[in-house]
């Protein structure tokens, strides 16, 4: 299995004594780890399941890493808060890290952090209401192996209740890769050169630059005025304050001692006190001490989440205003990461209406035709009667020119009145008649 040491400074400058790497926070595959953290239970309402698990490869040196994979799942429309913890064996130790798990267009749905005894991941409650189906995805992080088997061998582990097994080998010689490890030739300090290196804590997000001021075998001659200057690449930012720590800082080591694998270099470093020195988060000038090591170290955070995982950095280094060097360092992220998403609730298809039947229209009435005026009967005209002669009464003489009798004019009159009231009631229907016709 391939080993992602973190990084270290070339063998001729880069010697530094365990005592300095323990000031400094630096783990290397080297070095003991630190005791588990006993943290507090997290409370979830809803756990993620994790359906796979396992190393990427099948041999590892112990001491050295191996990275783990998985995949995770939650249920549909979970209830937040929801994450899960993965708990390691003490073989296991987790490398510091934070991740984001990122959704195929970027978006952040969640983010885990790795220390020693746990993955811990935490997914956004935002995206998961927005979200809240099909919800799936992986993570990665790496682990170092903390067991040696002698001669090397399988090994299982328990993870979260999933099997691991990978072939662990002894460690190799820390300096030859053979052998006991001690220096017994070319073991004295040559001096160093001027470098720069980075210490990246993952997890944090933040990384502290290292410059160092090149010198003999016996350090600076004292007296020197050097004015180092940091200049940072993409994706960073300086930090005036880290953990408590106000940056730029000068450091000093005072003497050379002989480390546990026989070698010389500078040791018992030490901050320099900060008013023999002027600084700024990325200037630092300082005035020479004779027989004196120096670093100088700038601060910075990583703006990206750590989604570049490279990360490099240059220096200026002016000593007495003479002799003027520029340094670059580079730090990787062998850390974790992760993917993730979910899926919007389809909407839900409402039912396509009925029309209602187009009424039938009713028939465009027909207008009625005007009808023909019928005209008014012409009024007969009643006639004037004409004076009929009453007829002489039979038996009885008339005499012409002579006078008519009573009866004879009574007779008279009733026949005319009979007559009028016929021609009267004649009239009356003919016009009733005409009317009705008319209202038809």
């Amino acid at each position: 299995m391939t080993s992602f040491p973190l990084p270290v400074r070339p063998r001729t400058w880069a010697r530094v004594s365990l005592a300095a790497l323990a000031a400094l926070g630096i783990v290397g595959a080297s070095f003991t780890l630190p005791a588990p953290a006993s943290g507090a239970a997290v409370e979830r309402a809803t756990t993620a399941s994790i359906d796979s698990l396992d190393f990427t490869s099948e041999t590892v040196a112990s001491g050295s890493s191996a990275e783990i994979r998985g995949t995770w799942s939650l249920p549909d429309h979970p209830t937040v808060p929801a994450g899960f913890t993965l708990a390691l064996p003490p073989e296991l130790a987790g490398r510091s890290d934070g991740f984001p798990l990122l959704d195929p267009q970027g978006a952040v749905m969640g983010r885990c952090v790795v220390d020693a005894s746990t993955l811990e991941c935490t997914f956004a409650a935002d995206y998961l209401t927005a979200h809240p189906e099909n919800l799936h995805g992986t993570f990665y992080f790496w682990v170092t192996v903390r067991n040696e088997p002698g001669g090397g061998g399988l090994v299982t582990y328990d993870v979260g209740g999933h099997t691991l097994v990978i072939d662990v080998q002894p460690s190799p010689d820390p300096g030859t890769g053979t052998g006991p490890g001690v220096c017994t030739e070319n073991c004295a300090f040559p001096g160093r050169g001027a470098g720069k290196w980075g210490m990246y804590d993952a997890a944090a997000g933040t990384i502290v630059w290292v410059v160092q001021i090149g010198s003999g075998r016996d350090g600076l001659s004292g007296g020197e005025v050097v004015t180092v200057t940091d200049v940072l690449a993409e994706n960073q930012e300086l930090l005036a304050e880290l953990n408590g720590v106000r940056y730029a800082e000068l450091w000093s080591s005072p003497r050379l001692v002989t480390g546990a694998d026989g070698r010389e270099s500078p040791g018992a470093w030490a901050p320099v006190d900060r008013s023999t020195y002027a600084a700024t988060d990325r200037t630092v000038t300082f005035t020479a001490q004779a027989g004196h090591y120096y670093d100088v170290r700038f601060a910075a955070r990583v703006t990206d989440q750590g989604v570049a995982g490279r990360y490099e950095n240059r220096a200026e280094i002016s000593i007495a205003g003479a002799s003027d060097t520029a340094v670059t360092g580079q730090v990787v992220r062998h850390g974790g990461g992760g993917t993730g998403g979910g899926q919007a609730p389809a909407p839900s298809a409402s039912p396509t209406p009925v029309p209602s039947a187009t009424p039938v229209s009713s028939a465009t009435p027909v207008p009625s035709a005007t009808p023909t005026p019928i005209p008014a009967p012409t009024p007969i005209a009643t006639p004037t009667p004409s004076v009929v002669a009453a007829p002489a009464p039979l038996g009885l003489s008339a005499h012409t020119g002579g006078t008519v009798s009573t009866e004879s004019r009574l007779m008279g009159l009733l026949v005319f009145a009979g007559l009028t009231a016929l021609l009267a009631a004649i009239g009356l229907a003919v016009l009733l008649t005409f009317r009705s016709r008319a209202r038809r």
